[in-house]
């Protein structure tokens, strides 16, 4: 499943105005989307009164810790939810589907993807089809995109996780920050410190520092010379030390924040690209 389909339908004001495509999109499930989901839900199941793919609806119901009903169906409790669940419960469809039958077709998930980009949904179906994530500008995400399949695998697997505990309808502000992190390391760690076993993003910001004079960034100072790498490092300084979920216990130790941890992906994303694309590069 890709997202390389036309942008959501915006309106000829809106457009004229030359609003942005964040603008127009609607969170949450609006009234006009509501049946359509619910029918969509309806589809995926085949029939949520009569008993079909109930693995798939008991697995939703438990991961999403949902109480059932002694009468009836657990696909016919989650088509019943109220309206604020629908994204949630599809959500987890899409996650539990592969380990539960994987019953959701390609066509399912195109039509839901036909119903959310019509309906201007502010969320869209996973490039990997397997949950739902925010339908950010499209020239933000082609970033995103670009950046994973340019990665090293399992970097470019921890940039994906973090955009979806940032993205998705029910998001994970801390885990998407944690997997921020570890995608920046498993991709500089063995680049910048090869050698220690133990290395961590300060590590990593620690040798680069010590490195400063055999690093340049493909960006130019003021006197027109490759500029200093400094900048760059103190963003890396910046995403470690503001984790501040790392360690418990402390007196600064909490929870990370929605915006931190939107800033700390889309920064991860730039560290990744800059070092796989030779921005950040060694001097010749």
């Amino acid at each position: 499943m890709t997202s390389s389909g036309p942008r959501p339908f915006q309106r000829l004001d809106d457009r004229l105005a030359g609003k942005p495509l964040d603008e127009v999109l609607l969170d949450g499930v609006p009234d006009h989307l509501e049946h359509p989901l619910r029918d969509w839900i309806a589809e995926a199941f085949e029939d949520p009164y009569v008993g079909t793919n109930q693995v798939l609806a008991e697995a939703v119901m438990l991961s999403l810790g949902w109480p059932g009903s002694p009468h009836r169906w657990p696909a016919a409790v989650i088509h019943a939810r109220p309206k604020a669940d629908l994204l949630v419960a599809i959500d987890a469809m899409l996650q539990l589907n592969e380990e539960h039958g994987g019953t959701i077709t390609g066509q399912e998930l195109s039509e839901l993807e036909r119903k959310l980009r019509q309906g201007r949904s502010a969320y869209r179906v996973a490039d990997d089809g397997q949950g739902l994530t925010y339908r950010v500008d499209p020239t933000v995400e082609g970033t995103f995109r670009a950046t994973v399949a340019a990665a090293e695998p399992t970097a470019g697997a921890l940039l994906r996780k973090a955009w979806h505990h940032a993205y998705c309808p029910n998001p994970d502000p801390t885990a998407a920050y944690r997997e921020a992190v570890r995608a920046v390391e498993e991709a500089f760690v063995p680049v910048i410190s090869p050698k220690n076993t133990r290395a961590s993003l300060g590590t990593v910001v620690r040798d680069l520092r010590s490195q400063k004079d055999k690093w340049v960034v493909a960006l130019v100072d003021a006197a027109v010379a490759l500029a200093s790498i400094e900048p760059f490092v103190d963003l890396l300084d910046q995403l470690w030390q503001g984790q501040r979920s790392r360690h418990g216990g402390g007196a600064a130790s909490r929870d990370q924040r929605q915006e931190e941890a939107e800033a700390a992906v889309h920064l991860a994303v730039l560290a990744v690209q800059w070092l796989t694309t030779g921005v950040l590069r060694r001097k010749p």
